[in-house]
């Protein structure tokens, strides 16, 4: 069962690579992925531009006749057909709708005048072929009226031309052509909606009502601290407490969750050797590659580099979003990746971090060796923001800039936040301690060190006594050839991943081999009984918000809002954004503040609490504040959090990510084709129907384990089951609120800039 629970995110994700590739090899006649780039008779191939029969220019291709939009198009065209080796990646098939790129295999098609025309759903096919004139030939980008080519006005954009009807319109296109090139995704239809709902209030019964039920019957009776079931059955005592379990103090029983390991020993020391664990150091190549300091400067050279290229193409490429890699690879590919990394492999990112890398090496005047000579001041990080408040306000200030200002639109700009990061991370490591700005002020840490609770890698002891037992703490000290923790963990004590960065410095310098890379399920941090933070409450709060909220300023209901916002107050645009944006944030803490003070209400005074967040009392005195309440609850919507931001972020690493082949081979926008792909136009690698259902099961798996966290919270909180039933009902209602409003902006169509898909 311990290995089964940790295949199962690679079998969840197992499953979603064959719905993805079933997408592209479903569809009518055997069609497949390579069908997609064989163009209708009546679309120019370099453009997606519909040509009328008897307009344009023509040319024979594969023994038919294919239309053009004009002559550069054809011989383009043309030309790369016969001199590229991929030359059949540039046949292209739009969607007359949307305008966005399709695959045959898909299978959503119509045919019109001779002409068979491919949609991305049945949504547009549907639009379409309840009135083909609105879509068929060509019209003017701003204002969507008919236009002859003959006679109107032109406008060329990433070297494709169009038309408008006015020279006040073809100013208009001219002044942000990009803002033209709206491209509309749908979101899931109604009837998957509603039938995800009922899915999530099942799923919720049974998990509040089902296994409560199952263990009054006694099918899943455990031992009150966490092993099988032995006939020490718990006995109630005065106010709500357990019979005392031999060879325990007093009071542990009240505090320990029920699958709390044994006294003496931690819930990660138990496990580390168990049947949910797998300790990755035990295999040779593993193990070779995470002690070497060699290797690592490797990994952290490729990333550098492709960091340095990002700066380079947005400093200097063309600030054209279409034409250059910077944005696609930083907000799309990076930014979406980061998140599966983190669900996978926990905090791999900053072992591999760039920023880390460039400042550590102009620091040390060292690539891989250690050097306890270095050239910074090595003062300590101030007391009064040794937590993380300076990250979450950087977190808070990148989505307000991000959303805002449209920066993932701009290359430049995109540049300049990646160059703030390596500022700040050289400035910290000439000033201060070790990594102290990895532990307390980088937003990318901290952000995915919350995450990281989550994720499938830890590192950790294997034998708690053998720590205790060391004198010299090589791992918090350093030795010859590693340095110290950079984040002043001890691995003795340390329980979670947050702010772990993977660094692998504690297994070089451990001197008795007592470090593991474990494997483990999903989750396991939120198991675990540390000492909730008050920072991390709010950032944690902060994520879940603000997830939402990026995925709100996405659909038609953002531009709504804050045209509200507009027309109530006399405010310019950017005010507007930053009140709406200020008002999303506190509406879901709000809710959350609420439903905690309800959940304590309905406890306070009706059980007794088994430990508060400051000191650990008996069951016969401690007391529990709302405060506490707050504080602990929080970390149960991480789950939700994750899961709907990886669901989001999944269909642009689906829908734009492959564009990154194309312009790997021209990153600058300066017409190269270093890799033989800059004409390479590669379909999106998921049918939107397929896409629906990915995001709707990632949006429940994340319910279940927010249920199942609030579920261990709870019961580590109280004695008394009755009390633990009662306090859970609102968090169980605010966990399905959270969950509906993450399907519910799934449901809404997304607007998108195709220029920059």
């Amino acid at each position: 069962m311990g290995h089964l629970k940790i295949a199962f995110p690679y079998i969840v994700f197992l499953c979603m690579g064959l719905g993805v590739y079933w997408s592209n090899v479903r569809g009518p006649a055997g069609a497949t992925l390579n069908d997609a780039r064989v163009p209708s008779p009546g679309i120019c191939p370099p453009c997606g531009m519909t040509v009328a029969e008897g307009k344009g220019v023509s040319a024979e291709v594969d023994g038919r006749t294919q239309r053009f939009c004009r002559e550069t198009c054809r011989d383009r065209y043309l030309n790369d057909r016969t001199s590229t080796p991929q030359a059949a990646a540039d046949k292209r098939l739009l969607d007359p709708v949307c305008k966005m790129d399709v695959n045959a295999a898909w299978g959503f098609t119509h045919d019109c005048d001779s002409t068979t025309f491919y949609f991305c759903a049945e949504r547009c096919r549907d639009e379409f072929a309840a009135n083909p004139d609105a879509f068929i030939g060509e019209r003017c980008l701003v204002c969507r009226t008919p236009v002859n080519i003959a006679t109107a006005l032109s406008a060329t954009y990433i070297e494709k031309q169009y038309f408008l009807c006015s020279e006040e319109h073809r100013a208009e296109f001219k002044a942000d052509p990009a803002g033209f090139f709206m491209h509309r995704m749908w979101g899931i239809p109604d009837w998957l909606y509603y039938v995800s709902i009922a899915a999530l209030l099942l799923v919720s019964f049974f998990m509040f009502e089902g296994v409560a039920a199952f263990r009054r019957r006694g099918r899943l009776r455990r031992h009150p601290l966490g092993g099988e079931n032995t006939g020490e059955t718990p006995v109630p005592q005065s106010g709500g407490g357990r019979r005392p379990v031999p060879g325990c103090p007093a009071g542990a029983v009240a505090a320990a969750a029920p699958t709390t390991p044994a006294c003496g020993t931690s819930a990660h020391h138990q496990a580390a050797g168990g049947g949910d664990r797998i300790d990755l150091m035990r295999f040779g190549v593993v193990r070779a590659m995470l002690l070497s300091r060699p290797f690592r400067f490797v990994v952290q050279f490729i990333m550098a580099a492709i960091f340095l290229l990002i700066l380079a193409a947005g400093l200097f490429g063309n600030q054209n979003p279409g034409l250059n890699i910077a944005p696609l690879l930083t907000w799309t590919v990076w930014w979406g990746g980061l998140v599966v990394l983190i669900m996978f492999a926990g905090k791999a990112w900053c072992y591999m971090c760039p920023w880390d890398a460039l400042a550590g090496w102009a620091e040390k005047l060292s690539f891989w060796k250690k050097k306890d000579d270095g050239l910074g001041l090595n003062l300590r990080w101030p007391r009064v923001v040794r937590n993380i408040w300076i990250a979450t306000f950087f977190f808070v200030g990148l989505t307000w800039i991000e959303l805002g200002f449209g920066v993932t639109m701009k290359p430049v700009i995109t540049a300049y936040l990646g160059l703030l990061m390596l500022v700040l991370a050289i400035v910290s490591a000439f000033l201060f301690e070790r990594k102290s700005f990895c532990r307390y002020g980088c937003l990318i840490g901290r952000v995915s060190g919350l995450y990281a609770m989550f994720g499938g890698i830890e590192v950790r002891r294997r034998r708690d006594e053998v720590c205790h037992a060391c004198h010299t703490k090589e791992c918090v000290k350093g030795s010859q050839t590693a340095y110290g923790c950079p984040t002043f963990e001890y691995p003795g004590n340390m329980n979670t991943n947050t702010y772990c960065i993977q660094c692998a410095e504690c297994l070089q310098a451990c001197p008795h081999d007592n470090l593991a890379v474990n494997l483990r399920p999903w989750g396991e941090d939120l198991k675990v009984e540390g000492k909730p933070r008050r920072d991390e409450a709010y950032l944690a709060l902060l994520m879940l918000a603000l997830t939402g909220f990026h995925g709100l300023t996405m659909t038609p209901v953002w531009a709504s809002i804050t045209g509200a916002i507009e027309a109530w107050l006399p405010l310019g645009q950017i005010a507007s954004f930053s009140l709406g944006m200020a008002g999303l944030m506190a509406f879901p803490i709000l809710i959350y503040t609420a439903l905690v003070w309800v959940s304590y209400m309905l406890t306070t005074g009706m059980a007794v609490v088994a430990r508060s967040s400051k000191t650990n009392p008996s069951p016969q005195t401690g007391a529990t504040t709302y405060y506490d309440y707050f504080i602990r609850y929080a970390y149960c919507v991480l789950p939700i959090a994750l899961f709907y931001h990886l669901a989001h972020n999944l269909e642009h690493l689906l829908m734009e990510g492959q564009k990154v082949l194309a312009l790997i081979s021209d990153p600058f926008g300066w017409g190269w084709n270093v890799f033989g792909t800059a004409r390479w136009v590669v379909p999106p690698l998921v049918s939107l129907d397929v896409l629906w259902v990915l995001q709707v099961t990632l949006v429940a798996i994340g319910h279940v384990y927010s249920l199942w966290a609030a579920s261990r919270i709870t019961r580590r909180l109280f004695v008394d089951r009755a009390a633990a039933r009662r306090g859970q009902w609102p968090m169980l209602l605010g966990m399905i609120a959270f969950s509906v409003f993450s399907l519910w902006l799934l449901k809404q169509p997304m607007e998108m800039r195709t220029s920059a898909m």
